[in-house]
């Protein structure tokens, strides 16, 4: 079979299972009706309320925080994005009481709700919500990642190869095939400032997409925040991290050890290590467990994930797989800056890019150079000079022929960088590295 082939074959799949899809909805809002007795309004009423508390629960979820976006490019709305069938009944949890379910449904439309997904529980049951096998490229998450992350295609086509990996396994799972399970324990190693943690996001979602997770709900959490404040309270701290949890990005675990060798790591921390070492033993299959961190091609000082895995074998033998992230070259930051700025609705005069070149072709040889946190930095002080230069505007007193004249002259105004102010913010930058750093 020819690669053409395949996609197409590979087309015809997916439509076949958005059909799917709508076929076992159909069934279940049958279900309902003829269980609780509702009329058609009231029942299309109530799955309208259903799909907007399920949204609205994938927010507070922390599903949809990384500027998630149409294929236009336009920020997505939630409130009218389709949320389907299959994800709601794989994602809902009755034993859960903090579901918006559970607050916001009454007594009549829950128990539709109930009635609406007994069927699609059945099918999970019975291994039948899971035959459709996605493309990670196909994902909204993948091409989300694409648009808000500049360069790392080694890290973007790893992941590809990653959500392939157990999409495989669990295809081979639906036609009993012998299938070793596979530990989804990740680490996302590189330097500061190349998106390891909005990368983990990103892949959670892809994951999911796939429907290689069960679940949804993702926590962030960094070393230090597995430490409850009494002694005995961080082992039960760390344990519900996990249960209430289908997905943990662990940043910076390695803030849980004391490498000074004149001084012990703390209870706390031996504590929360012992813990996460149980947690991770016994979630790596059912569970998307991801360490980010310092690490790869930088000093080998500053290597603190190298120096964590060695230090903790009983968590770097189940870390399955490691993403690596590389340090940008000039010429991405200045993407990263244009994409940052963009982000923010600002329009940078032509010429910007001659400016920054050198100066980010010098940056990135410093020893505490910090990637895209550089563009951000770099871009906040181009704010406050633009910000000072339009109260300097606006107190000139302009004349306006008319209200609508007055409001697109203030407009382009707040919507301005120019060469000036990016020269500016380079001049200012580089003062506060000599503050900060100390020398000249």
């Amino acid at each position: 079979m020819t690669n053409t082939d395949y996609l197409l074959k590979y087309r015809w799949v997916m439509t076949m299972n958005k059909k799917q899809i709508a076929v076992f909805e159909k069934r279940g809002y049958d279900n309902a009706v003829f269980a609780t007795g509702f009329s058609k309004t009231k029942a299309d009423a109530c799955v309208d309320k259903i799909y907007k508390l399920y949204r609205e629960q994938l927010k507070i979820d922390g599903w949809y925080d990384v500027q998630p976006t149409n294929e236009e490019g336009e920020p997505r709305n939630f409130d009218e994005d389709k949320v389907n069938y299959v994800d709601l009944v794989k994602d809902i949890d009755f034993k859960d009481r903090r579901s918006l379910f559970f607050k916001e449904l009454n007594e009549d439309e829950h128990n539709f709700l109930e009635k609406y997904v007994v069927y699609g529980k059945h099918l999970l049951e019975e291994g039948k919500l899971d035959a459709r096998c996605v493309y990670t490229k196909d994902t909204d998450a993948y091409r989300d990642l694409c648009k808000n992350i500049v360069g790392q295609e080694e890290m973007k086509e790893t992941l590809c190869k990653l959500g392939a990996v157990f999409s495989y396994s669990q295809k081979r799972k639906m036609y009993d095939i012998n299938t070793a399970d596979i530990h989804k324990v990740f680490a996302f190693i590189g330097p500061p400032g190349t998106a390891k943690t909005t990368s983990a996001r990103y892949f959670a979602r892809m994951m999911s997409e796939e429907g290689v997770l069960s679940g949804h709900r993702t926590v962030y959490v960094t070393g230090t925040q597995l430490k409850a404040k009494y002694v005995g309270q961080t082992a039960s701290r760390v344990h519900d991290i996990f249960t209430d949890n289908d997905i943990i990005i662990i940043d910076e675990a390695y803030s849980l050890v004391n490498y000074n060798e004149a001084a012990k790591t703390d209870s706390f921390s031996q504590e929360a290590l012992a813990q996460l070492c149980i947690e991770v033993e016994e979630h790596s299959y059912d569970k998307l467990i991801i360490f980010a961190g310092y690490g790869g091609d930088i000093d080998e000082k500053q290597n603190k994930m190298k120096r964590f895995l060695d230090e903790n074998p009983g968590i770097s033998s189940r870390i399955t797989f490691t993403v690596n992230f590389s340090s940008y070259n000039a010429d991405e930051m200045l993407d990263i800056f244009e994409l940052l700025a963009s982000n923010v609705n600002y329009n940078i005069e032509d010429g910007w890019r001659e400016i920054l070149k050198p100066f980010f072709e010098d940056r990135i040889h410093a020893p505490n150079f910090g990637n895209g946190r550089e563009a951000r930095r770099l871009l906040e002080h181009a704010m406050s000079v633009a910000a000072q230069r339009y109260i300097e505007w606006e107190m000139n007193h302009h004349d306006f022929a008319s209200e609508g004249e007055r409001e697109r002259a203030e407009k382009k105004q707040l919507t301005s960088l120019t060469c000036e102010d990016i020269q500016e913010a380079v001049r200012e930058f580089l003062y506060a590295e000599t503050v900060i750093r100390g020398r000249e």
